[in-house]
């Protein structure tokens, strides 16, 4: 990285945000939590100090310089080298991208941790999105998977999570990272239901390890594992699952009448299979079968044998079936 982007990182291609041009607010590694998974290795500096720990002149200068060119991005990002809410004067970087660069969206990556303090929430309530991180369902796990600050709570963050939302008036996406044997048993996803609900974010994102983390022990949640949390949290939030997986659930059809309508305008149009529908709505193909066999067995649809699997279609068969052997359009 060349000294005009010290402190700028990228443009990058994210698997969540499209192409982000990051922005490092912190030395490496300063955070308030030294969490097992982190990419950017174990933190070296523990804190909740709030100080203006790289120059924020200096960055604002290098954000002119390259924003200036007009470079094609979905996001600008404060991420990187650890918690960028530690930086005291990262509300002047907000209000600089506002007035200067406005028609950029600007994200903030964060732990959550000091969104209960004002000037935290002040200085970051005009970011366009905000996506904190619930990693754990219990203070056990809490202190396993996130390893804080000591005398740091969870009670204390899943506060401060809930208390900004109910300020915040942008995007505010809620990350929860998937640790098999740590945060994935039954009594943790009830858990982390009820948290999700309190929290009451926008959307869910569900992640795992994809690069090293700073322990040996952690290794990616399985795809069964995946769909359990999808299936625990889909009727109360918006929930994706990110990376590998790539599953999006906006709720099962079991839980939704706005995902049965959806169904329903599907097979108004022409006959559907279970993997027409898992395409089509972003839902996992078993969610898809349930759904689709408990709105038959309801009598909203119709089922329709056919050698290349089972169809469903309205009720009353006037929607171009499939009737013979033959192959139904694509």
């Amino acid at each position: 990285m060349t000294s005009e982007k010290k402190y700028l990182f990228g443009p990058v291609p994210s698997r969540r945000l499209g192409l982000s041009l990051g922005i490092d607010l912190v030395r490496a590694k300063t955070c308030t939590q030294n969490c097992v998974y982190c990419e950017a290795g174990a933190t070296t500096d523990l804190t909740l100090d709030r100080r203006e720990y790289v120059p924020v002149d200096e960055v604002l200068r290098q954000l002119d310089a390259y924003l200036a060119t007009g470079p094609e991005l979905d996001y600008v990002t404060f991420s990187g080298s650890g918690e960028p809410t530690l930086n005291s004067r990262i509300g002047e970087v907000v209000e600089f991208m506002r007035t200067r660069y406005p028609q950029y969206r600007l994200c903030l990556l964060t732990n959550g941790s000091l969104l209960d303090q004002e000037a935290v929430a002040r200085a970051v309530e005009r970011a366009d999105l905000i996506i904190p991180s619930l990693d754990a369902s219990n203070e056990e796990e809490f202190q396993k998977v996130n390893r804080p600050v000591p005398g740091y709570t969870l009670d204390r963050l899943v506060r401060a999570l809930a208390s900004f939302r109910r300020r915040y008036r942008g995007a505010y996406w809620l990350e929860l990272f998937m640790v098999p044997g740590v945060n994935d048993t039954a009594a943790s996803l009830e858990r982390f239901t009820a948290l999700v609900k309190q929290i009451a974010p926008d959307k869910v994102q569900l992640n795992t390890l994809d690069r090293p983390g700073c322990v040996d022990w952690i290794e990616p949640a399985s795809e069964a594992t995946v769909l359990r949390f999808l299936e625990a949290i889909g009727p109360v939030a918006a929930v994706e699952a990110v990376g590998k997986f790539r599953h999006q659930r906006y709720h099962s059809l079991t839980v939704s009448a706005d995902a049965a309508q959806r169904v329903l305008e599907l097979v108004k149009r022409r006959p559907c299979t279970a993997a027409d529908i898992s395409a089509s709505l972003g839902v996992t193909l078993e969610h898809a079968v349930v759904g689709l066999e408990e709105m038959a067995s309801a009598g909203q649809l119709a089922r329709l044998p056919h050698p290349r699997g089972m169809f469903y279609s309205l009720p009353d068969g006037n929607c171009g079936c499939p009737t013979g052997p033959g192959t139904p359009k694509d």
